[in-house]
């Protein structure tokens, strides 16, 4: 099952269409009270990240079912122009720490680097936590049929953070924060993705688990 897609930005009528197409998906998934209030939790997570982006990027939001497997969509387009990306190019110098502000503040800030120069914003965040949980050299298994190509998943980043957190004080701060996160405590899995000049972000959940 598939929803429609929608924009999402931070117009209120926007956010009120989301919660609506939520609630009207785990309904078709005949999802239980307890399932669909989760699914609206990761939903909202994922809006609020959106909001914060907003001046960066719009996307579109839509769903994907499969018997009790939900999949959250945000699939992103920016129209930021060369003094947007030296602005933000500059604030990632002056070596503010992304964790510091929440993992979905990290994961947006990592989704809004990769779009505007992967390589180089990797390289200005090589010192903070964003390099864990990158995926280097992505299978071919790891490829959706859609031509969804991973470059950081939230099970990679649990495993190095907690491969890495006794020896340092950064991945353990990051721990930390993984830790309070909702979304890293309700989604099995995180996939932040390029399709094309797109970037994907897709929130893995099994009801059935």
């Amino acid at each position: 099952m598939v929803s429609d897609k929608f924009m999402v930005n931070s117009d209120a009528g926007r956010m009120a269409a989301a919660r609506y197409a939520t609630e009207n998906f785990a309904w078709q998934m005949k999802l239980d009270k307890h399932s669909a209030l989760r699914l609206d939790l990761l939903v909202e997570e994922t809006l609020g990240m959106v909001k914060a982006m907003v001046e960066d990027f719009y996307g579109q939001l839509w769903f994907v079912g499969d018997a009790s497997r939900c999949e959250i969509h945000l699939e992103a387009t920016t129209d930021m122009d060369a003094d947007k990306k030296q602005e933000l190019l500059s604030v990632s110098k002056t070596g503010k720490n992304a964790l510091t502000k929440g993992f979905m503040a990290m994961l947006g800030e990592f989704i809004s680097g990769a779009m505007h120069g992967f390589g180089n914003m990797m390289d200005t965040y090589g010192r903070d936590t964003m390099h864990y949980g990158i995926v280097h050299s992505p299978g071919v298994n790891m490829v959706s049929p859609d031509g969804l190509v991973p470059i950081w998943t939230l099970q990679s980043y649990r495993a190095d953070l907690d491969r890495e957190r006794s020896a340092d004080g950064v991945a353990e701060a990051a721990w930390d924060e993984l830790e309070k996160s909702i979304v890293a405590r309700l989604a099995d899995d995180v996939i932040v993705g390029v399709k094309g000049d797109r970037i994907e972000l897709v929130i893995i959940k099994d009801f059935g688990r």
